[in-house]
C-alpha cells in the first residue's frame, strides 16, 4: 500500500515540475524539466517492478519464453514511454547551454510543450489505470483500449521528440554577437 503511494507521488511530482517548466524560462525551466523527467523515470520504474512481479506471480509453470512475451506485451506502453523520456532527458542534458541561453528555434519550445502535454495525458491515464482498475490491481494487466490509447500518445510523443532532436541538432541560433577584436 505504501509503495503505491510513493510511485503516485513521483508521477504527481513530475506533473508539477512539467507545469512549472511550461510557464517559466531559462534555468528555472531547465531545472524543472530535469526534475520532472527524472521523477517520471523513477515512478515508471516502480510501476514496472509491480507489473513484472504480478505477471510472474500469476504465470507460474509456463516456459521462460512465454513469460518473457507476456511481460513485454504487458509493459509495452510503459517501456515506450520510458525510452522516450530517457531520450528527451539525454537531449536536454546534451544541449543544455543552447536551451538555457535560448539559442534554439521557437519551434523547439512548441514541440517541447506538446510533448510535455502528451506525457501529462499519459500520466493521467496511468494514474487512472493504477488507481481505478481492478484488473491492474489484481494481476497487473491493462485493458486493450487503455493500452491502445497509450500507444497512440506514445507514437505522437515519439514524433514530437524526433522533431525536437532535429531542431536542437540542426536549427540552433546563436543570436547577434558583436565583433571581438
Amino acid at each position: 500500500m505504501w509503495y503505491s503511494k510513493i510511485y503516485i507521488a513521483f508521477l504527481l511530482t513530475s506533473i508539477i515540475s512539467f507545469i512549472i517548466s511550461i510557464f517559466t524560462e531559462g534555468k528555472t525551466s531547465y531545472n524543472s524539466l530535469i526534475s520532472g523527467y527524472s521523477s517520471l523515470i523513477i515512478g515508471l520504474m516502480m510501476i514496472l517492478t509491480i507489473v513484472i512481479t504480478k505477471i510472474m506471480e500469476f504465470n507460474i509453470g509456463i516456459t521462460t519464453t512465454q513469460l518473457l512475451m507476456k511481460i513485454v506485451m504487458s509493459l509495452g506502453p510503459f517501456l515506450l514511454l520510458l525510452s522516450i523520456v530517457g531520450f528527451i532527458l539525454y537531449l536536454i542534458i546534451v544541449y543544455k547551454d543552447p536551451i538555457v541561453e535560448n539559442h534554439v528555434s521557437n519551434s523547439y519550445h512548441k514541440f517541447s510543450n506538446m510533448t510535455i502535454s502528451l506525457i501529462i495525458i499519459q500520466i493521467a491515464i496511468f494514474y487512472y489505470i493504477i488507481s481505478s482498475t481492478k484488473e491492474f490491481k489484481e494481476n497487473g494487466k491493462i485493458s486493450v483500449i487503455s493500452s491502445s490509447l497509450l500507444y497512440l500518445c506514445n507514437v505522437i510523443s515519439l514524433y514530437s521528440t524526433m522533431i525536437m532532436y532535429i531542431i536542437l541538432k540542426y536549427y540552433r541560433t546563436d543570436g547577434f554577437q558583436g565583433l571581438q577584436g
